[in-house]
C-alpha cells in the first residue's frame, strides 16, 4: 500500500547539499567565484524550501568578506580568533594558582593540533608543581611561556583549513 508515497523527494533530492549532510542551525559556506557561490545558495535554498524550512533573513549573512562563526572569525585569508576573544586573551595575567595554569593548559587542548611545538613551548607550565606556584619563587621562565602561547592563539591566522584532497 502507498498511502504515504505523495511525499516522498525523489532520490536526487536526497543527496547531501553542498557536499555535505548535517543536522545544523548555522551554515558557513565559501566559494571561489561569485557565480559558483550564487549557483551553491540557490541549491542550499531550494532544498530548505523543499522541507519547508524557514530561515531569518535578519539573522543572515550573503556574499561576505568575512563572518564571525562559532567564536572565529573566517574569511579568505584563513581562521581567527574573534578580535573580542583575542583582546581577552591578551589581557588574560598569568594563573597565581595551580589551578589557574592547568585550566590554561587544558584549554590549549582546543588549539593543540594549530600551535607549531606547543608541547615545546608549554613543557616549562606543564613541569610547574603546586608548591612552586604558591611559593610564588622565580617563574620567569614560565610566564615567558605563558605570554608565547597567548601570543601564538592570538596570531592571524591561527588555524588550518582542512585539506579536501
Amino acid at each position: 500500500m502507498t498511502v504515504f508515497r505523495r511525499n516522498i523527494p525523489a532520490p536526487s533530492q536526497m543527496g547531501p547539499v553542498l557536499g555535505r549532510s548535517s543536522y545544523i542551525d548555522d551554515i558557513a559556506h565559501g566559494a571561489s567565484t561569485w557565480d559558483q557561490l550564487c549557483v551553491d545558495l540557490d541549491a542550499l535554498l531550494y532544498r530548505l524550501r523543499y522541507w519547508k524550512i524557514s530561515v531569518s533573513l535578519p539573522k543572515s549573512g550573503f556574499g561576505k568578506l568575512t563572518i564571525p562563526f562559532l567564536s572565529h572569525e573566517v574569511s579568505a585569508d584563513g581562521i581567527r580568533a574573534l578580535p573580542k576573544i583575542a583582546k581577552s586573551i591578551e589581557d588574560l595575567p598569568f594563573p597565581s594558582t595551580y589551578k589557574g595554569v592547568q585550566s590554561f593548559l587544558g584549554s590549549l587542548n582546543y588549539y593543540n593540533k594549530f600551535i607549531e611545538d606547543l608541547p615545546v613551548v608549554a613543557a616549562v607550565l606543564y613541569e610547574l608543581d603546586e608548591e612552586r606556584v604558591r611559593a610564588g619563587g622565580n617563574m620567569e621562565a614560565a610566564k615567558e611561556s605563558f605570554e608565547i602561547l597567548k601570543r601564538k592563539i592570538v596570531s592571524t591566522p591561527l588555524l588550518a583549513e582542512p585539506n579536501l584532497s
